[in-house]
């Protein structure tokens, strides 16, 4: 009709000589793509996600796992230290019995190893034998320092059946501290350190905390203790 105005898509259709059946094809081809777009993009996050929960599942199996082998680490070296451990008494007794010792520690690696025997937490049992290695250390040195002890056969055969029993803890302790090793990297390493604290998408989180090691004593120090050493009268 004359004087009517052209609808904006009449005019575009005009003006870039597109039929109207084209350009609802092309829309319609537009709006699949976007569709399509959209189911990718869903597939994507779901894979992802799928794979984020698969990782889950494996690394908890997997801490599970070695937790338990250094558990089993851990039982072996105490039964090393046990052996080790069973002499502290005799030795202290015998080194109070001859000399005026280092009261202190004596009182301290005595209190110490009640401690151990009284204790199963790895954790506390690896503290505690670290403190007790370094004020046995300290008797060790002194009896290595001091020909007046060495004349004492029963403090000599005590400290050879301690000083036997070192390979032993030595070896023990060397497999405890590799599979903490493992254990402490495996939980520290992205994304396990992520669903140790937090979970996952609802799952709860692991909540397992890392192994210390045991260290070594400073027998190594060349460092003589101070000690009172006075022959029994």
């Amino acid at each position: 009709m004359e004087g009517e105005v052209a609808a904006p898509e009449e005019e575009l259709v005009d003006k870039f000589n597109i039929c109207q059946p084209c350009e609802r094809e092309t829309r319609g081809f537009l709006a699949r793509t976007g569709i399509k777009a959209t189911v990718g993009l869903v597939l994507i996050i779901v894979i992802i996600l799928g794979i984020l929960y698969g990782m889950y599942v494996s690394g908890y199996n997997a801490v599970q796992a070695k937790d338990e082998s250094v558990k089993k680490l851990a039982a072996d070296v105490d039964t090393q230290l046990q052996r080790r451990y069973d002499l502290i008494p005799n030795l202290v007794s015998s080194v109070k019995g001859y000399m005026q010792f280092e009261q202190q520690t004596l009182e301290r690696i005595t209190q110490l190893r009640s401690q151990w025997m009284a204790t199963s937490d790895t954790s506390q049992r690896v503290s505690l034998s670290n403190q007790i290695e370094e004020a046995l250390s300290k008797i060790i040195l002194t009896y290595e320092n001091y020909p007046e002890l060495k004349s004492d056969r029963t403090v000599t055969r005590l400290m050879d059946e301690i000083a036997g029993t070192e390979n032993r803890i030595s070896v023990a302790r060397t497999y405890y501290n590799d599979g903490v090793r493992d254990f402490n990297i495996h939980l520290r390493t992205f994304p396990n350190n992520i669903f140790n604290e937090n979970g996952f998408l609802g799952a709860k989180a692991w909540g397992y905390i890392v192994y210390p090691q045991y260290s070594a004593t400073q027998n190594a120090q060349n460092t003589v203790p101070q000690v009172n050493l006075t022959l029994a009268q």
